[in-house]
């Protein structure tokens, strides 16, 4: 997925552009104020050169540093020290020990670029009637995969629109945001393993 996106070290704002900081700043501000977040979302792998097309749908509740995302067949849960990794096809449960900085987690779509990207306007164009303002993300550290980020921002709901991320091997992964709810009443249960509904998987504990 768009694993590898991340955590360089933050470097300041002094080559980004004024005006995407704002944005991005006024962005981070919303998605911080909300109690939890609902979202699905499509994800799209292309690469032409290897002819690979891939394709799928998730989904992702959030609240606080907990979260639940359901994707590839998996089911990714963090209760707020613990990461399961719930492998459907392989009946086996992945378990790590998790701080919130950790590898990339599915929650970080909501937060990858506030950190190791340089930040520049780019586009703005009308999308199903909305008007979608990009902002170009340009990795700062010169060694990893992606060339850069278009970032997608929903201008009227001040809400991510999508992320396309292009890679310096051909690769194009897009990433959208096809419904995005906030404050909804969350069930504690969504947030924890529950050992007794999956009574035949093996538990792989990793740590």
């Amino acid at each position: 997925m768009i694993i590898g996106l991340l955590f360089v070290s933050f470097l300041g704002h002094a080559q980004n552009d004024a005006k995407a900081v704002k944005i991005l700043d006024n962005l981070s501000a919303q998605l911080h104020a909300y109690k939890n977040i609902y979202a699905e979302f499509k994800y799209n792998l292309i690469n032409k050169d290897a002819g690979v097309t891939q394709e799928t749908k998730g989904r992702l509740s959030i609240e606080g540093n907990k979260f639940h995302a359901v994707y590839m067949g998996v089911d990714d849960i963090f209760d707020g020290q613990k990461r399961y990794q719930v492998i459907h096809e392989n009946e086996e449960v992945n378990v790590v020990n998790h701080k919130d900085d950790d590898a990339f987690t599915p929650n970080q779509i909501f937060s990858f670029y506030n950190k190791g990207y340089q930040q520049k306007m780019d586009i703005k164009k009308k999308v199903g009637g909305r008007i979608i303002q990009y902002i170009r993300l340009i990795p700062k550290n010169s060694d990893v995969s992606e060339k850069f980020v278009l970032l997608g921002i929903d201008v009227k709901a001040n809400h991510i629109h999508d992320a396309i991320l292009t890679e310096k091997n051909g690769s194009l992964i897009t990433l959208e945001i096809t419904k995005f709810i906030t404050n909804q009443v969350m069930p504690s249960k969504l947030f924890q393993f529950q050992k007794d509904k999956y009574p035949e998987y093996y538990i792989n504990e990793l740590d």
